[in-house]
């Protein structure tokens, strides 16, 4: 009785331990930004618009501004929370369309938290953005719309003429978003 019951409560303990690796986690944006960033972020002092000087977007910048330069210093982060690699999340973010096949469908894109992020400047920080693989019957005219995208995120870059990735996802599933 008692070996029974030793085995049944190593199965128990395995299916939970199972269970929980494959639960996927939902996260935000700021969730990816490692804490130092998010800091920064939090701290920015106000933006002045005074568009009759240098903007310190413009790339040949050399201005002294401290806002300035801790926004491109946030701007340019690609530092990723490790704890996160190898890990299932579930994201909500746009799509930016990098390759298509044959039937348009979109193949691989990149992940961003706004609409146009890769098309305005400056884009998102490489750790704001997630390059994904894998998708399947994401048709090109679906860009538009905001998903949830669920899948194996990891810690590594991918750059790409509209951006670079600090972190890429294996797509398992996207659906539409709902708040």
């Amino acid at each position: 009785m008692l070996r029974l019951l030793s085995v049944a409560l190593y199965l128990t303990l395995v299916a939970s331990f199972t269970l929980a690796a494959s639960e996927v986690k939902t996260i935000e944006w700021t969730d990816l930004m490692p804490e130092e960033d998010l800091k920064l972020l939090q701290q920015m002092p106000e933006v002045q618009h005074d568009y009759s000087q240098p903007s310190p977007f413009d790339d040949n910048y050399q201005g002294d501004d401290p806002a300035a330069q801790q926004w491109q210093q946030i701007l340019s982060s690609a530092k990723v929370r490790e704890e996160f690699n190898n890990t299932k999340v579930r994201v909500p973010g746009f799509i930016v369309p990098l390759e298509f096949d044959a039937e348009q469908n979109v193949t691989s894109f990149f992940l961003v938290p706004y609409f146009g992020a890769c098309i305005h400047v400056p884009p998102p920080p490489p750790n704001q953005i997630i390059y994904m693989h894998g998708a399947k019957n994401l048709k090109a005219d679906m860009i538009y719309s905001p998903f949830w995208i669920s899948g194996t995120l990891k810690t590594e870059t991918m750059t790409h003429d509209l951006g670079q990735a600090a972190y890429s996802m294996t797509v398992d599933s996207v659906e539409e978003y709902t708040y």
